[in-house]
């Protein structure tokens, strides 16, 4: 075209050069490895990726997001709420573990009355918003219009009333809230070219030197981990199913039977390849017969074993196979670490149904994902186990 001068080599290598620079400054640079992490977990996970990059010579960066999706991370860390799709879709790696947990703490100024949370009239208060916050939210009960969702951090530091997790939580009284943790889990990114550096720093950050830069900010893993003390009871035979025709089709593991015995569930070499478990789907269910009657006893009588991370599950009870089935827990978060048992679990109180005992239990799934939205083979809560606390 006329008037155009043709570019000079020169010319031609600067812009690469100038287009490659850009492309830097948008996202991590290729010396570096990229972290990614919510709001909640990136006080904690600061010093600890300082000390590993002091010890490794790995230079490190922590982006304050939600962990999912995992973008250009090459290591996410974030709470079941937050990976469970991840964690289910092949896209980490199977060495995934927990860091750590981190109590929610309600924080109100030196002197308030337990009263201003119960409250119509009181106080904003401000709340960490985003997946992670959820279950905290409900089990505090405030109106809606008391209630402020914020991301961010220093302003939720400051807040005279403020709903947190205690690595956000500021000047004032604290008051631990009897709500589920936060569970910090860390993984690998599967499409991650800095594999070598990510193992480098999960093993700094399982070993002395990261649990001590982790300690001041999580509780323990074992701190929380629960086991059952009671012989151990397992649901014999399975009653009765049902999975909807979309959960049919698209789910991997659909076989009742696995939900019966011992909990036994494994995540195998590959992609989305797991054993021992039944995935519910949207809304499914498995009905199972314990082989005997079971007492409502002090404390949880049921526990219910579920893969991966806390998908929600709800229970019904019966001392009849055809029922009537009473409902024991709606849609429960079923997260709870199991020491040496690779699934989770979630309790249950046959006392909440008003049963004094019960042979058959009907586990629903309470997540209630839309199955054409799902982009695993693993949709619904994962049943592995169904165990009787108080034989």
């Amino acid at each position: 075209m006329r008037g155009c001068p043709r570019p000079s080599r020169l010319m031609v290598v600067t812009a690469l050069l100038l287009a490659a620079v850009g492309r830097q400054g948008a996202g991590a640079a290729p010396d570096e490895l990229t972290v990614a992490g919510s709001e909640a977990f990136a006080p904690c996970l600061a010093p600890a990726l300082d000390a590993f990059s002091r010890e490794s010579g790995v230079v490190t960066r922590l982006e304050v997001r939600d962990p999912d999706p995992p973008g250009d991370a090459d290591v996410v860390v974030g709470d079941d709420s937050e990976l469970t799709r991840l964690l289910e879709s092949g896209d980490t790696t199977p060495d995934a573990f927990d860091l750590g947990y981190l109590p929610w703490v309600l924080v109100a100024p030196q002197g308030s009355g337990a009263d201003v949370w119960a409250a119509e009239r009181g106080p904003a208060v401000e709340v960490l918003g985003g997946k992670v916050s959820r279950e905290a939210r409900e089990a505090l009960g405030l109106p809606s219009h008391r209630v402020r969702l914020l991301r961010d951090r220093e302003k939720l530091r400051q807040a005279p009333y403020a709903l947190v997790p205690r690595s956000l939580a500021g000047p004032g009284t604290w008051r631990e809230v009897d709500v589920r943790p936060l569970v910090a889990t860390v993984a690998i990114v599967s499409s991650t070219p800095r594999g070598g550096d990510a193992r480098r720093l999960l093993a700094f950050l399982k070993g002395p030197q990261g649990r001590e830069a982790l300690s001041s900010c999580f509780a323990a893993v074992g701190e929380r981990a629960t086991t059952a003390e009671t012989a151990a009871t397992y649901a014999t035979a399975v009653v009765d199913w049902w999975l909807p025709p979309c959960s049919l089709d698209r789910n991997g593991y659909n076989d009742p039977e696995e939900v019966l015995g011992a909990p036994d569930a494994q995540r195998l070499p590959g992609q989305q390849q797991f054993s021992g478990i039944m995935s519910l789907g949207q809304g499914g269910y498995v009905t199972v017969d314990l082989g005997r009657s079971i007492q409502n006893g002090p404390g949880p009588d049921v526990r219910v074993f579920q893969m991966v991370s806390g998908e929600w599950v709800t229970l019904y009870a019966a001392t009849a196979a055809q029922g009537p089935f009473r409902l024991v827990g709606l849609r429960r978060p079923c997260g709870e670490r199991t020491p040496g048992v690779f699934s989770n679990h979630c309790d249950f109180d046959l006392a909440a149904a008003g049963l004094s005992e019960t042979r058959y239990l009907k586990v629903e799934d309470g997540e209630i994902y839309p199955c054409l939205a799902g982009g695993t083979i693993t949709e619904g809560a994962d049943i592995d186990a169904v165990q009787a606390l108080n034989p």
